[in-house]
C-alpha cells in the first residue's frame, strides 16, 4: 500500500467537474485509458478508449437481462456501451452530481431503451440492498476511494452469490519511490495506489474468489503518448475552453506524469466472483 493523501469525495467530485470537458476534447466520454492490441499503434485516443471498454465487456461476461453496477461511471459512455453490447441493465454511480446528471441526460438521448440509469452515490456506502446485482465493475475508480477494502466489501454485499466483479485499475510497482508515489497520487487525485501483487489478496479478503489478474500495462501505457498528441492536435479547442495558462500547465504536468509513469506505473484487469453463502 502507498501512503495516503487527503483526497476526499468532495475533492474528487470537484476535480472531475472541472476537468471532464478537457477529457472529452482530447478523447471521448469514456474517462479511462486506451487500449492498443500488441503491435498496433496509431489511431485516436478516443478509438483506443472504446477498444478498452470492449475488452472489459468481454472480461466481465454479462448477459442479457442481468443487472450490473458501474462504480465510478463518469459520463456513462462505458455503461451505455456495456448495455448495448450485452443487453444487460446497468446502474451507474458517481460521486459527482454533475456527472450523474450529464450521464442521465446523455442516456436519455442516446440509449432510449432505459437499460442504463445513473445517480450520485458514495461507493463506500452503496445505497442498494443485499444481492441487488448480478455483476459489477469498477474502472479506474478504486484508487480515488478512501479505503479499497471497504468498497470491495460493499460490492460483495450488493452482489448475489457467484456474481461477477471486474476491477480495472492503475497500480504502482513496489519500488516506486515515496516522491513518485506522492506525485502520482496528487496528479490523479488518488487516495491510494496499490501494487498488482497486493490486489488478489485484498479482493479475496472482501469475499471474492479471484479468477484472473491480467496485466495489460503493455497495451494501455501508450495512453500517455496518445494524450500528449491529442493535446497538441486539439490545442485550439483546449485553449478556447480553458485558456492559455491551463494549456501551458497541462502540457508541462502531463510530460512530468508520463515520465514518472513510465518508471513505476502499471495496469491490471482483475476478475472475480462473489463467494457463495456456503463457502
Amino acid at each position: 500500500m502507498t501512503a495516503e493523501l487527503p483526497a476526499t469525495p468532495e475533492t474528487v467530485a470537484r476535480h472531475y467537474d472541472a476537468i471532464t470537458p478537457f477529457y472529452e476534447i482530447i478523447g471521448s466520454r469514456s474517462l479511462h485509458f486506451g487500449y492498443w492490441p500488441r503491435g498496433e499503434v496509431g489511431g485516436s485516443f478516443g478509438e483506443a478508449q472504446h477498444r478498452f471498454t470492449d475488452l472489459l465487456i468481454g472480461q466481465l461476461g454479462s448477459q442479457q437481462g442481468q443487472r450490473v453496477l458501474d462504480v465510478g461511471c463518469g459520463l456513462g459512455e462505458p455503461a451505455i456501451q456495456l448495455a448495448r453490447s450485452t443487453g444487460c441493465v446497468v446502474e451507474g454511480i458517481t460521486i459527482s452530481s454533475k456527472q450523474a446528471a450529464q450521464a442521465e441526460q446523455w442516456a436519455r438521448r442516446h440509449e432510449p431503451s432505459g437499460q442504463t440509469t445513473f445517480r450520485c452515490a458514495d461507493a463506500m456506502a452503496l445505497p442498494f440492498p443485499v444481492g441487488s446485482f448480478d455483476a459489477a465493475w469498477a474502472v479506474e475508480s478504486l484508487f480515488h476511494m478512501p479505503d479499497h477494502a471497504t468498497v470491495l466489501r460493499e460490492l460483495a454485499r450488493v452482489l448475489r452469490p457467484n456474481g461477477r466483479l471486474l476491477v480495472a485499475d492503475i497500480v504502482l510497482s513496489a519500488d516506486a519511490t515515496p516522491r513518485e508515489r506522492a506525485f502520482l497520487q496528487h496528479a490523479f487525485v488518488a487516495r491510494t495506489f496499490i501494487t498488482a501483487e497486493a490486489y488478489p489478496e485484498l479482493v479475496g479478503e472482501a469475499g471474492f474468489e479471484v479468477e484472473q489478474v491480467l496485466d495489460v500495462s503493455a497495451h494501455v501505457m501508450a495512453t500517455f503518448d496518445a494524450v500528449a498528441a491529442a493535446i497538441q492536435e486539439k490545442e485550439a479547442e483546449v485553449l478556447r475552453a480553458y485558456g492559455a495558462e491551463f494549456l501551458a500547465g497541462v502540457k508541462a504536468q502531463w510530460a512530468r506524469i508520463s515520465e514518472s509513469a513510465s518508471r513505476c506505473m502499471g495496469y491490471v484487469v482483475l476478475t472475480a466472483k462473489r463467494r457463495s453463502l456456503e463457502t
